[in-house]
C-alpha cells in the first residue's frame, strides 16, 4: 500500500511540475518555426518582412505572429488556416489581395490549391 501511494504521489508530482512547462511553451514565430515556407527578407527595429511560399498540398508548422501584420497575395491562394482547437478557416484570396491581421496566436496554414501560394507578410515588431 505504501509503495502504491508513493508511486501515485510521484506520478502526480511529475504531472504537476511538467504541466505548467507544457502550458507555458510559446509557439515559434513563422520564419523560425518553418524556414522551408517562411523566408525572412528584411527587418529593422520596427518591421519584419517575410516571404511565404507554400507548395500545393503543403502545410506549415504550428507558428504565431507576435505583432500586427499585413499580408499581400503575390499569387492566387487557396488556403486553410488550422487552429489548435481543431477549427479550419478558409483563407483563400486572389493575387493582389491585402489583409490586415491582429496578433495571431498558434495556427498552421495549408495550401489546398493546385499551384504555389506566395504571400508577402509585413509584421510590426
Amino acid at each position: 500500500m505504501c509503495k502504491r501511494f508513493l508511486s501515485a504521489t510521484g506520478l502526480m508530482l511529475a504531472v504537476l511540475v511538467a504541466a505548467p512547462c507544457a502550458w507555458a511553451q510559446a509557439v515559434a514565430p513563422s520564419y523560425t518555426a518553418d524556414p522551408g515556407v517562411y523566408k525572412l527578407i528584411s527587418e529593422n527595429e520596427h518591421f519584419r518582412v517575410i516571404l511565404a511560399t507554400w507548395k500545393p498540398g503543403q502545410r506549415d508548422a504550428w507558428h504565431s505572429h507576435a505583432g500586427v501584420l499585413t499580408s499581400y497575395r503575390l499569387t492566387d491562394c487557396h488556403t486553410i488556416a488550422h487552429t489548435p482547437d481543431g477549427k479550419k478557416v478558409d483563407r483563400s484570396a486572389k493575387a493582389g489581395t491585402v489583409n490586415y491581421n491582429p496578433v495571431i496566436a498558434s495556427h498552421s496554414m495549408e495550401n489546398v490549391g493546385k499551384t504555389d501560394c506566395q504571400v508577402l507578410i509585413v509584421e510590426k515588431k
